[in-house]
């Protein structure tokens, strides 16, 4: 059986974790939080999380381990049947991640942390994810779904990746990044309201709870 190494706190965590339940893949959750230690090396080359044990070996990197799902379990699939429309998807997917989350990601330390402010970070982090959003709407579908008109890997990278940025973006400047999307907001309302995403956001929400408590964290 695949074991799923990592943390419900974890977006990339959370963005495998509901691509196996959506494909219905058995699987077994392995507690781990991102780790420098040399056993933990040997799973995931950057000690991140998530990684995967499967029965050839482990596999880090999101972005891999979802292709290598993909593969393996083809039905049900998530990405367009279409070489171009699957390029697109996976477009989409990478605008999430590396002009939405990427940029958020700066305000980490400071609003789970406690770590000062970096004034350099809220003079250019803002900007970066109205970049980024153009850049979605660009590209975006919404047939109803992100890439089209079936749900694919794009809504779930994205369906995480928007919800660190929202809550990222609040938190500093008081602002929504949704206040002017119409159709991405009534997206997020569509992706947020599939059985798989509500649990795993419930669980990431009392993840987070936890972590502020002081509580050790669990699957």
């Amino acid at each position: 059986m695949l074991k799923l190494y990592g943390l419900p706190l974890s977006n990339y965590y959370n963005i495998v974790k509901q691509a196996m339940l959506e494909k219905g893949i058995a699987f077994e959750e392995v507690p781990a939080p991102p780790s420098q230690k040399p056993e933990y090396l040997a799973k995931s080359p950057m000690g991140k999380i998530p990684c995967l044990e499967t029965e050839q070996g482990f596999l880090s990197e999101t972005s891999a381990i979802l292709e290598y799902l993909e593969e393996t379990h083809p039905v049900p699939k998530l990405y367009p049947a279409a070489t171009y429309e699957r390029a697109k998807a996976r477009e989409i997917q990478r605008i999430a991640e590396l002009y939405l989350d990427a940029p958020s990601r700066r305000f980490l330390g400071h609003i789970f942390f406690g770590a000062p402010l970096s004034e350099e970070a809220k003079g250019e982090v803002r900007a970066d994810v109205e970049k980024g959003l153009a850049a979605l709407g660009r590209v975006a579908r919404f047939e109803p779904w992100v890439a089209g008109k079936d749900f694919s890997y794009a809504d779930i990278v994205l369906l995480y990746c928007l919800g660190l940025t929202r809550s990222m973006m609040n938190a500093v400047y008081q602002w929504d990044p949704l206040q002017n999307e119409p159709e991405l907001r009534a997206w997020l309302q569509l992706a947020s309201e599939r059985d798989h995403s509500r649990q795993l956001l419930a669980a990431q929400q009392q993840a987070i709870m936890d972590m502020k408590a002081g509580k050790k964290p669990t699957p």
